[in-house]
């Protein structure tokens, strides 16, 4: 019988765009495409962590859509901390944008570790996932973090779950950073939004799929302010890293997810949509993958020894 390949699912970074990766999960599971390890960024942590404990991509769906079209949600809207934007349903990223051309902002950053407390990550990452620890999950999971006071990429492997996907979210700037075993972690996604490198060390797949939800660098002419060439030059780095990291994995799937910005929750179903799409387009390609490797296993050396049994 053939030996079955190991196949690990990396889901990036991205904020709201991570509820592509709830499509491109209904798909693999649909056609039977396994995940035996799951490696999740920032909202791909999330999703990682939420399928690894229920291994049903239709169910975590349904809940993450109902909680993030609800009531409870609109209640603890980050944009409402945020001074400045007068257009109707600014995203957070432009309200805060707009509020450190005010000033607001700058002047917040200048006495806080953040813009944002940090329990309001707290409140939505406990809405959406158990209080359990890793060894509690169906599938093998990791959450990727940056450790600030010594520069290291962590790969959080135990413990709580819940205390690993806050870390792995905690945006810097926006979210405060959080001690975990004598660290202090941050959301990693700025020096590696799809952690390819980190999902093979760790768990030694032999199919890696990568789901890759960062916003395409598309040409802009102008520059209005030193803020706008500072998110521009950011957006370049963390684009170009990117572009390096995924080279790694043998199938990648691109949810077409535009420029919509990571706090902009207006879009939920299509989101969605652009995940089941993107997935079904690399459907063959990921059978060809696995089969291929799948031939690697059927093939058995031939040991010398047995040659000279043979003859004698």
């Amino acid at each position: 019988m053939a030996q079955r390949c190991k196949v690990c699912l990396v889901l990036g970074g991205g904020g709201v765009r991570g509820l592509a990766h709830l499509g491109v999960l209904q798909v693999l599971e649909r056609e039977g495409i396994p995940i035996d390890c799951l490696v999740g960024t920032s909202a791909g942590s999330i999703v990682g962590a939420a399928y690894s404990i229920y291994v049903d991509a239709m169910e975590i769906t349904r809940r993450a859509l109902d909680y993030f079209g609800g009531e409870e949600f609109s209640r603890n809207s980050y944009s409402s901390l945020i001074p400045g934007s007068k257009e109707p349903n600014p995203g957070l990223v432009q309200n805060v944008i707009n509020g450190v051309r005010k000033g607001y902002v700058f002047s917040n950053l200048l006495r806080k570790t953040s813009i944002l407390p940090g329990e309001k990550m707290s409140t939505m990452i406990a809405s959406l996932l158990p209080d359990i620890e890793f060894t509690d999950t169906k599938i093998p999971f990791a959450v990727p973090a940056l450790d600030l006071k010594s520069g290291d990429d962590v790969l959080i492997t135990r413990k709580s779950i819940r205390q690993a996907v806050l870390a792995g979210c905690s945006i810097p700037g926006f979210f405060p950073p959080v001690e975990y075993n004598d660290r202090l972690l941050t959301d990693s996604g700025i020096v590696c939004p799809v952690p390819v490198s980190a999902a093979r060390s760790e768990f030694n797949p032999d199919v890696l799929i990568a789901v890759d939800i960062l916003n395409r660098i598309e040409k802009v002419e102008e520059f209005p302010s030193g803020l706008d060439v500072l998110l521009r030059s950011e957006a370049i780095a963390c684009s170009r890293l990117n572009e390096q990291e995924i080279l790694k994995a043998d199938v990648v799937i691109r949810p077409e997810v535009g420029q919509i910005y990571w706090s902009d929750f207006s879009e939920l179903d299509s989101l969605v949509n652009e995940g089941v799409a993107a997935a079904e387009a690399q459907v063959d390609e990921i059978r060809r993958v696995i089969r291929r490797k799948r031939r690697r296993f059927n093939f058995q050396k031939l040991d010398p020894r047995s040659i000279f049994k043979a003859a004698e």
